[in-house]
């Protein structure tokens, strides 16, 4: 072996460049590749959300018509009851007494994306610091909303429902329900029970544990329109509208 053979510094220095350059290369295709993933992931999360949230706005100006016509109802009734110059007929009575008998129901709130964010630990995928700290608030104000929703709609099951069945004569009023409260485009058919005999719902005004009932149910209404829907009205245009800005980017 020839020991004064000379080494080739050139080639090997050129060889090493090489080999460092292709890993810093790959390292920086795969910083690429993941960036590129992790965008592509955001903007499904926040176009799912947006679509869900945009539901629940359409669903936010139905309810507040929904809770009104109700409470409408209830202050009607309670005006006959105190007697006033009003003397609707048996029919309208009836009617104005189902509309007491619908209820929120909570389940209507809930939203898979939102839960997902936050419980499934892809909050992180959010780059939009103040876009977290809305959805953070709107997410409060929806817990507050749908805690009012379930209010009421223990009140329904557990107090008014009973109090129907055992002092009127349901089938019968649910006969003269045409529409869903707040939205007379919403038709609404009772199955036919086969019941005739009818009978005169107007002593159930006079009856003080059925204004009281009224009250009760006004009360969880209010409860809605005044407390739970003004903090999502609040966040959740601010949201929509950050949530498109991030999209358009």
């Amino acid at each position: 072996m020839n020991i004064n053979r000379k080494i080739p510094w050139p080639r090997i220095v050129v060889e090493g460049v090489v080999i460092v350059a292709s890993i810093l290369l790959a390292f920086a295709i795969d910083a690429w590749w993941g960036d590129r993933q992790r965008q592509e992931a955001e903007q499904v999360v926040l176009q799912t959300l947006l679509d869900d949230l945009r539901i629940k706005q359409a669903l936010l100006s139905d309810m507040n018509r929904f809770s009104k016509a109700i409470v409408e109802s209830a202050e009607t009734l309670l005006r006959i009851a105190g007697g006033a110059k009003e003397e609707p007929n048996d029919e309208t009575i009836d009617r104005l007494i189902g509309d007491t008998w619908w209820y929120s129901n909570e389940a209507l709130w809930d939203s898979a994306p939102m839960n997902l964010l936050a419980a499934g630990g892809n909050l992180s995928l959010v780059t939009n610091p103040r876009l977290v700290q809305e959805l953070a608030a709107l997410q409060v104000s929806i817990g507050r909303v749908r805690n009012h929703y379930g209010n009421d709609e223990k009140f329904h099951q557990n107090v008014m429902t009973p109090f129907m069945i055992s002092h009127a004569n349901m089938a019968q009023i649910s006969a003269s329900i045409q529409h869903r409260p707040g939205n007379p485009d919403d038709s609404f058919i009772f199955p036919d029970v086969g019941v005739t005999k009818s009978r005169d719902h107007s002593e159930l005004l006079s009856s003080v544990e059925f204004q009281n009932l009224l009250i009760a149910k006004m009360e969880r209404q209010l409860d809605i329109l005044d407390t739970g829907h003004p903090g999502v009205e609040q966040h959740l245009p601010a949201v929509i509208s950050m949530l498109e800005e991030e999209l358009n980017k």
